[in-house]
């Protein structure tokens, strides 16, 4: 599942390599991995702000509505 949210492209694919993260990317550049259990990662902790936190979150609450990723 791909979201454009606050200016930041969210994919979370359950195809990919194992655990449960979504990457994120910027201007068509990826700019780190959230990662369900261990949170920023890759380059992504740099990068957190709120309006980041803001889209994560939002997206999340969609990926729980649609079974994909609870927390």
């Amino acid at each position: 599942m791909r979201r454009k949210i606050r200016g930041y492209i969210l994919l979370f694919t359950s195809a990919d390599h194992g655990g449960r993260h979504i990457h994120v990317y910027r201007q068509d550049r990826e700019i780190g991995v959230y990662d369900l259990v261990d949170g920023p990662i890759r380059g992504l902790d740099a990068a957190m702000n709120a309006q980041l936190r803001e889209a994560l979150d939002e997206f999340i609450r969609e990926l729980n509505e649609r079974g994909f990723f609870r927390r």
